[in-house]
């Protein structure tokens, strides 16, 4: 997962940009989406305009209070922020809401990685449990989540392997087709592409 990462020189956070309960929240929404380059925070889906999102709150405890803050927002799908409501009580005074060792993108990726021959995210060291807890409270291995990541990585592998396309040539279906960026990190690692171009400049769509 590439969007966990917090900047501490954020925009968003050097505005003092906080979550209004009451009020609208579009405008953190669209910074938080921008930062993220246009992707869901915890499913790698890239974002369209008919999608419903939302800002997120990592730890829900901390919704409404002088600790909230953009640490702990997130833009996400509203369906997948309602998957992790139903898991976020098991999960209450985990280990991974004091360390939040998933902002800081080295540690993330020396503690959780994406395991292409099962196409599921698991701990890179077995008695890892925090970062084992971290994957099952985001549910980045949820069947229908699962499901959907498995398909959209054949149908593009299928796609380039009917075309007898290269690196070069897949590399080209993706800046024409940005949308199909959806689960970068899979696509990387079961397609043996390395993406990263797509994530410098602007988002891969336009989310409202």
């Amino acid at each position: 997962m590439k969007f966990l990462g917090k900047d501490p020189a954020s925009a968003i956070k050097a505005a003092g940009a906080v979550y209004r309960e009451a009020g609208h929240n579009d405008e953190l929404l669209r910074a938080l989406l921008r930062e993220q380059r246009g992707f869901c925070a915890y499913s790698e889906q890239v974002a369209s305009s008919l999608d419903t999102l939302a800002v997120e709150h990592f730890d829900r405890d901390l919704k409404a209070t002088a600790a909230d803050g953009y640490d702990n927002y997130y833009a996400v799908l509203q369906l997948i922020n309602q998957r992790k409501r139903k898991r976020e009580a098991p999960h209450r005074g985990a280990a991974f809401f004091k360390s939040r060792f998933f902002q800081d993108p080295a540690q993330f990726q020396r503690r959780v990685e994406y395991v292409a021959v099962d196409r599921v995210y698991a701990e890179r060291n077995d008695g890892d449990a925090e970062a084992r807890d971290l994957i099952d409270y985001l549910g980045f291995n949820d069947s229908p989540l699962f499901e959907r990541r498995r398909k959209h990585v054949r149908r593009l592998a299928g796609l380039f392997r009917d075309a007898g396309w290269g690196k070069s040539e897949q590399l080209k279906y993706f800046r024409g087709n940005p949308e199909e960026l959806t689960f970068i990190t899979a696509l990387e690692a079961e397609l043996g592409l390395d993406l990263s171009e797509f994530l410098v400049d602007e988002p891969p769509s336009s989310p409202r």
